[in-house]
């Protein structure tokens, strides 16, 4: 990767920007086979919010095979929604269906939090639950009767291949910090007392990082595939709550169908989706030793990279996915009766998350304004400094015109 090579140099592929774009404007909403509701945190794609890429990678196959596709973002969330659609597919757990129409069948993607699923006591409303593991669906089943089908993450293959960029010899990750401290943050600090680590994610401010890491904020997600194309090594970091049950992430499937070294730091999940030999770390040390011994023999590394992006692309592209799932939407029955009761429970659920946004919002308020009186109180000190140097001067000056003088 040379010096001129950054995420603004990139081009990324128009018609897949322009393909993406009118799926979230609504423009294609009618489909053959059906119209579907995907119902998302939001539609805006520079939010960086995993449940919308990922709705989006499997929406645009669906539309393809024949599907009209509406996303249903929070804001919606409080609405009777119309009648007319086939189904509705969950992304949030937190999502109460007491509003969706009752001609349409509601599917759960149980994508990750698959406990807080399990625990959702109108699961049997659903007309299906999907899981993205073997483990999950296991779990799902214990507590549903209906259909339960595996339906792991994928990629979008068209989106996510390799650049025509220099691949740097270097560690990447692209995860975004919500709130909560993870082994990741300790494991790239151990990288960085031997070389510059690159960090693209949300939420910079709330992480105290050493000056090995350099921290470049939110990444648009159409230039990913530069990123995954531009470094050799990407670290992943699957959450406690997903590890348990080996329901992976995106960035998994993304970064090594551009040709990337993934290091993960879990197993859980990934014999069963034929990716046993993507490198896994356990702990700082071990991820400073696994990266050194790929980077020992360039050849193999190669070599591994590019079985584990062939395994991808053969088993696991979002074209192949909406294959399987098509067959599972024609397949649909009713779930259990949605009541009077689910739908005030949407409002009064909704209601509450409104008031979660706002202490948000002001807890956001609150850091931005401290953020600023950080900045101006050091702007101040240095003026400080910068006065009592120049009065100190002043000062010698005098005396030393007062010595030359008196001869004093």
């Amino acid at each position: 990767m040379s010096d001129e090579e950054t995420p603004q140099s990139f081009d990324p592929n128009p018609r897949i920007v322009d393909e993406y774009t009118a799926l979230v404007e609504g423009r294609y909403a009618d489909g053959s086979l059906g119209r579907l509701l995907i119902v998302v945190s939001t539609a805006d794609l520079g939010m960086s919010r995993g449940d919308l890429y990922v709705a989006m990678g499997l929406a645009k196959y669906l539309r393809r095979r024949g599907w009209g596709i509406t996303l249903w973002p929070t804001e919606r969330w409080t609405e009777q929604t119309p009648e007319g659609y086939h189904a509705a597919i969950v992304m949030i757990e937190t999502f109460v269906p007491g509003l969706i129409h009752p001609d349409t069948h509601v599917i759960a993607w149980v994508r990750n939090w698959t406990e807080r699923w399990a625990a959702l006591p109108y699961l049997d409303t659903f007309s299906q639950v999907w899981c993205s593991s073997p483990a999950s669906a296991d779990r799902i089943r214990e507590v549903y009767r209906g259909r339960v089908e595996v339906v792991p993450l994928a990629t979008d293959h068209e989106l996510f291949s390799p650049q025509p960029v220099e691949r740097a010899d270097a560690v990447v990750t692209t995860a975004n910090f919500w709130g909560v401290n993870r082994g990741l943050g300790d494991a790239l600090a151990r990288i960085a007392e031997h070389e510059t680590v690159t960090w693209y994610g949300k939420n910079a401010r709330f992480l105290d990082l050493p000056e090995g890491i350099d921290h470049r904020h939110t990444m648009d997600y159409f230039a990913l595939p530069w990123v995954y194309s531009a470094w050799r090594f990407v670290v992943d970091d699957v959450i406690e709550a997903a590890s348990v049950y080996g329901t992976l992430n995106s960035r998994l499937f993304d970064a090594l169908a551009c040709g990337a070294i993934v290091v993960t730091n879990t197993r859980s999940g990934l014999a069963e989706l034929g990716l046993d030999e993507v490198p896994v770390y356990e702990n700082a040390d071990d991820l400073v030793g696994l990266i050194a011994r790929l980077r020992e023999d360039a050849d193999a590394g190669v070599a591994l990279s590019e079985r584990l992006r062939a395994i991808v692309l053969e088993r696991h592209t979002y074209e192949l996915r909406a294959e399987a799932v098509s067959a599972y939407l024609e397949e649909c029955v009713p779930g259990a009766d949605r009541t009077a009761l689910l739908a005030w429970s949407t409002e009064l659920r909704e209601a509450f998350r409104s008031e979660e946004f706002e202490h948000a919002r002001l807890r956001t308020a609150y850091h931005d304004l401290y953020d600023e009186v950080l900045h101006r109180r050091k702007h101040i000190e240095q003026l400080e400094a910068a006065v009592h140097a120049y009065q100190n001067s002043r000062v010698r000056r005098y005396w030393g015109y007062v010595r030359r003088v008196f001869g004093r």
